[in-house]
């Protein structure tokens, strides 16, 4: 069994390799698009609050504990991918009032841009509790994985976005 896979293994991330590239691709479309908006100091605030509750969302889903079917009743896995979506939802929702925070301070020329790429900038939920015998997502947008596509980006397999690209 390899390092790390064992009963008390416990929660872990993504693979280092898998992981590593989606945060460093999240982190390219969120600099580019700051860029983008060329920010003022009171925008500058605006947006790393904006920031962080994406980044906030992102090492949430990032975060697998691949043993926990071993662990629990198939009600419990259940009641915890609910719980799981639940709390993800939430966080969407605290993106959304920093990103109409950002929005409502940005000028008419920062707004045409912010349209054009700030969606692609909020990762889509997805449970982060893998498939049967908790294997956990897999990179590339499958079982719930962290794949990379259009706006939304995470979550869809890649090269299956939309206009707009996303990550």
């Amino acid at each position: 069994m390899p390092p790390g896979e064992g009963r008390d293994a416990g929660p872990r991330s993504v693979s280092a390799s898998g992981g590593g590239q989606m945060l460093e691709q999240i982190q390219a479309q969120l600099s580019g698009t700051a860029q983008a908006l060329n920010l003022n100091p009171r925008q500058q605030a605006l947006w790393e609050t904006y920031q962080s509750r994406v980044g906030a969302l992102v090492a949430d889903q990032m975060r697998v504990d691949f043993n926990s079917a071993m662990r629990r009743t198939a009600m419990q896995q259940i009641h915890a991918k609910v719980d799981t979506v639940r709390n993800r939802l939430t966080a969407l929702e605290d993106i959304a009032t920093a990103a109409q925070a950002l929005y409502q301070s940005l000028d008419e020329t920062q707004r045409a841009v912010a349209d054009q790429r700030l969606a692609g900038t909020v990762p889509a939920l997805y449970s982060g509790l893998g498939s049967p015998g908790g294997a956990g997502p897999m990179p590339g947008g499958r079982n719930g994985g962290a794949g990379m596509g259009g706006p939304g980006g995470m979550g869809t397999p890649p090269g299956r976005g939309g206009p707009g690209g996303g990550f």
